[in-house]
């Protein structure tokens, strides 16, 4: 039997993948993307800047924002991207999913992000 699904609000969550592809790891100068969500706010970090908001979640529903973050220059052309990526990613969720120790977020066709348990239970 598997083990139960780490609850989404109070667990840190590190972005894995996006849109089904890997995302840049934390490399020498690199800040894994993350998120956590806590009393009905996201706070994160986008992998160049810190990213706040509200979040609303009931059953498998979620909702995320409005988004604000900070305006940090992301000089990693690729950061930038997943950057820009993870945000989408968040205002269009409609739904996560939990299994162990990944978090999903879908909207109507699909993947949009899975985390992972930053510290593992």
């Amino acid at each position: 039997m598997g083990r139960p699904p780490a609850p989404l609000a109070g667990t840190d969550w590190k972005l894995y993948e996006l849109h089904d592809l890997p995302v840049i790891g934390s490399g020498p100068n690199q800040t894994a993307a993350t998120l956590r969500i806590d009393g009905g706010t996201l706070t994160g970090f986008t992998g160049c800047n810190r990213v706040s908001g509200p979040v609303s979640a009931d059953g498998d529903k979620v909702h995320f924002g409005p988004l604000a973050t900070t305006r940090m220059a992301c000089l990693d052309t690729n950061l930038g991207r997943q950057e820009s990526g993870l945000i989408k990613a968040l205002n269009a969720a409609k739904r996560q999913r939990i299994i162990g120790d990944t978090l999903t977020l879908l909207d109507d066709a699909g993947s949009l992000a899975r985390f992972i348990v930053t510290t593992p239970r």
